[in-house]
Parts: C-alpha cells; sequence; structure tokens
C-alpha cells in the first residue's frame, strides 16, 4: 500500500484521504466548494505488512 496525505478545506470543513504519490505537491481543489485544500497528515499506510 501507498503512502496517504489527509487533505481538508478550511473554507467548507470538506476532508479527503488521497495517496501521496498521485496528490503531494499538487494543488488540490475541493469538490465542494473548489476552494484550494491543504494537506493535514501524512501518514505510512503498513497493513498488511508482516511484522
Amino acid at each position: 500500500m501507498s503512502d496517504t496525505l489527509w487533505w481538508s478545506c478550511a473554507d467548507c470543513g470538506s476532508y479527503a484521504e488521497l495517496p501521496a504519490e498521485e496528490s503531494e505537491g499538487f494543488d488540490i481543489g475541493c469538490p465542494d466548494c473548489r476552494s484550494p485544500m491543504t494537506a493535514q497528515w501524512f501518514w505510512d499506510d503498513r497493513a498488511g505488512e508482516a511484522a
């Protein structure tokens, strides 16, 4: 699985979880109000990896 970025919109409060490799470094427009979204959190999804 890939790293994930959590995005939020300051104008309307919408949230989106997007793959980092497809969204990091890009301007992401809010799907609800078209204002720019801000990357909030970044994490490495390690589900499914053997311990």
